[in-house]
């Protein structure tokens, strides 16, 4: 069937009517700078960061947290640097109708086809409906306004779970004229990855399954992605539940095997850092998800979803494993606390860093012999950095109770340490990232707004 292209429909206030569906135009938004950017309004989940040659778009569900019917439209941030962004608010709406397939978007991937045009490929959702989820189709001159292609809509098949057929990832094979598109699903009663192979972009063929989970449990693998750097393919995905953190597999051909790294943890981040996705910018490998906020903005309750975007840049070690590295923004102010600072003596107060200061910092651990570090904000928050232990891990209890408690997020350590590295802080607002030994280690902490940061030395 020919297309008929959006930009040869009339416009009427910024949107256009195809069919029964409204697609709402963009205007340029707010710029915000910020390492952990969203809007003003609302809070970011699920990013499908593109990068289009020139800038990074990063797409996302936008979580309104409002009284309508329908949620979770897509939005957008462009960015060049990771510090300076344009927001786009509401690119490509869901249907505010409580019967409609597409009452809720889900996530999915922007492309550019060899002509230029933008493809966006996601998941539209109803819980009341079954099957609950489907994959549509949309097009786009420029990646703003967006013409939704109802008839290109696919289901999950007879050998997938119909009401767990999500989170498109659609690439291009280099080299070939194939599009590859991973969906996660399930199959046998655990989490799959499923391949379907186009060579125009409208239809889809199911290939079978590309990754089954290998947790040895049943978890769902969300948001998948797949990309070619340095020589390696890499898989990222996250796990719906148990640990709900992105992991990694490696592999030396697109086809698999697909595996773990040997002796080491397959993610560079915890619970506080959910749903990223790989992506390639000028040259450098970035993960690109969120941190969450928490129930009634209070310390005290658990992570929910969404809140703001997040970023880590990634660098490869042996065998193909990552690495989070502490990349601190042109601009940004850095400080280096000294090791033999006299208040991180074993009778020291500690270093105290007014709440109102968002900066980074870095400190060499290994340079002043420091085993075990404590960061706190307040009687019941702190981070605690444990070399002999071997862990990164943030606990909500008072400290004298944190040896009989469980950490709320934590991220182990490699077994070696490399001297040069220094521990690096990086805190905007309530966000703290820690990075140590190519481990990051992201929270959302109330209390960091209110309460200064104290840094000692820890039994």
């Amino acid at each position: 069937m020919k297309k008929i292209w959006f930009w040869a429909l009339p416009l009427l206030a910024g949107r256009i009517l195809v069919g029964s569906l409204w697609l709402q135009g963009a205007s340029a938004g707010e710029r915000i700078v910020s390492r952990f950017p969203r809007s003003s309004e609302t809070f970011a989940g699920d990013p499908m960061p593109y990068f289009d040659g020139e800038k990074m778009t990063i797409y996302y569900l936008e979580d309104q947290r409002d009284e309508a019917v329908g949620f979770h439209p897509f939005s957008l941030l462009t960015t060049e640097n990771f510090s300076e962004y344009t927001y786009y608010s509401e690119v490509l709406p869901y249907v505010n109708e409580a019967e409609d397939p597409e009452r809720a978007l889900g996530t999915g991937t922007v492309i550019q086809d060899p002509a230029g045009g933008y493809h966006c490929f996601y998941t539209a959702h109803n819980g009341e409906l079954s099957p609950k989820e489907r994959i549509m189709h949309a097009v786009s001159r420029d990646g703003k306004t967006w013409q939704k292609i109802p008839e290109d809509t696919f289901f999950a098949g007879a050998d997938y779970e119909a009401d767990d057929f999500r989170d498109p990832f659609v690439m291009r094979i280099p080299g070939s004229e194939e599009y590859w598109m991973l969906i996660t699903t399930r199959q046998k009663k655990t989490g799959v990855i499923a391949k379907y192979v186009s060579r125009d972009l409208k239809n889809w063929e199911d290939q079978g399954v590309f990754f089954v989970n290998d947790f040895g449990n049943d978890s769902n693998l969300e948001c998948p992605s797949l990309v070619n750097f340095e020589d390696r393919w890499y898989l990222a995905f996250s796990d719906q539940w148990d640990k709900r953190v992105v992991h990694y597999r490696v592999a030396e051909k697109v086809t698999g095997p697909f595996t773990a790294p040997a002796d080491q943890p397959d993610h560079v981040d915890d619970a506080g850092f959910y749903a990223g996705r790989l992506v390639i910018m000028n040259e450098q490998l970035y993960l690109v998800g969120w941190i969450p906020t928490k129930e009634r903005s209070d310390d005290n309750f658990a992570y929910n979803w969404a809140g703001n975007l997040a970023w880590h840049r990634l660098s490869t070690g042996a065998a193909g494993s990552l690495a989070a590295c502490p990349d601190l923004l042109l601009g940004s102010k850095v400080e280096t606390l000294a090791a033999d600072d006299p208040r991180l003596a074993a009778a020291g107060e500690g270093i105290v860093i007014p709440a109102e200061a968002s900066s980074s910092y870095t400190l060499d651990l290994a340079a002043g012999k420091i085993e075990k570090l404590s960061l706190s904000f307040g009687k019941t928050n702190h981070l605690i950095v444990d070399r002999k232990g071997g862990q990164m891990a943030y606990y909500n209890t008072f400290e004298e109770e944190i040896t009989d408690s469980k950490p709320v997020t934590e991220m182990p350590l490699p077994p070696t340490v490399d001297q040069k590295l220094p521990l690096t802080i990086v805190k905007e607002g309530e966000i703290l990232q820690l990075y140590y030994q190519g481990r990051a280690l992201s929270n959302r902490i109330y209390s960091a707004r209110t309460q200064p940061l104290v840094i000692r030395r820890s039994n």
